[in-house]
């Protein structure tokens, strides 16, 4: 059963607050922000963001709106960042507490729709940090497509992408964060695809509370919804939450981390 949202956020906050001899695990969470957000909706978001006070940060649908009221409230405690906010559902951002090495942005292949990763050192250690957006199941390649045709165009194209992304990362050695919005449910052929390449589950960890991330707003629809995911390979993976929406239509997802023996 999930806990509630509120005490979901707090019991995020409070895990890494052990003992001074344990180092705590790191926070990571994601979160599509809804580009469509109003001014209230996006101050709600990053209500959420400085509540969780996550180590590492990707965010979905990042917009000139968003970018800028980050920067006002959070800018200095997430000074190392790299945001490429756009108008519409492309945009994509990574910001973190830790020193930021390297950003780069690439294109979903198939797809143009972007991706980030960047290369972060975390207490003197590298992790690379992928932030992914894969296609929406329901989104219409023009107008006039008829939604029945979409939606198998769409899931063969999520597949892709997600193939592309195993190959992309096939030789990499570092620890590896890989989370965002994949559009598709923990069954789905992406999931699949990524867990055959050695990547676990947070919600898979010990003390996980996990489910539904869309919609969180009132709808008819009928289907999988847990579609935000927080994947690791060569790392350590406990404790994710599903946490407030603030002024998005996906919830936020949090999950601890910490490097592999």
């Amino acid at each position: 059963m999930r806990i509630p949202r509120l005490a979901a956020l707090l019991l995020f906050v409070a895990c890494g607050s052990g003992p001074a001899s344990t180092p705590p695990p790191f926070k990571a969470m994601t979160h599509n922000v809804l580009s469509t957000s109003s001014f209230e909706g996006v101050e709600k978001s990053v209500d959420v963001i400085e509540a969780a006070k996550p180590d590492i940060l990707c965010l979905q649908e990042l917009t000139p709106r968003f970018a800028w009221a980050f920067e006002r409230r959070l800018g200095k405690e997430y000074s190392q960042r790299r945001f490429v906010p756009q108008r519409d559902t492309w945009g994509v951002g990574i910001a973190t507490r830790h020193r930021l090495l390297r950003t780069a942005v690439f294109p979903q292949r198939p797809h143009r729709m972007p991706a980030m990763e960047a290369d972060v050192l975390v207490n003197g250690r590298r992790l690379k940090v992928v932030c992914v957006h894969l296609r929406e199941r329901d989104a219409r390649h023009a107008k006039d497509d008829d939604l029945l045709e979409s939606l198998p165009e769409n899931a063969d194209l999520g597949d892709r992408q997600s193939k592309a992304l195993v190959d992309r990362y096939a030789k990499e050695k570092t620890p590896l964060l890989l989370l965002g919005d994949m559009n598709e449910g923990r069954g789905g052929p992406a999931m699949k695809a990524f867990a055959s390449a050695g990547f676990t589950h947070a919600c898979d960890g010990p003390d996980a509370s996990c489910g539904a991330t869309w919609p969180a707003t009132d709808t008819m629809f009928f289907g999988d919804p847990e579609i935000d995911h927080i994947l690791g390979r060569g790392l350590a993976l406990s404790g994710s939450r599903v946490l407030d929406p603030g002024g998005s239509d996906h919830f936020a997802l949090g999950a601890l981390f910490d490097f592999a023996p």
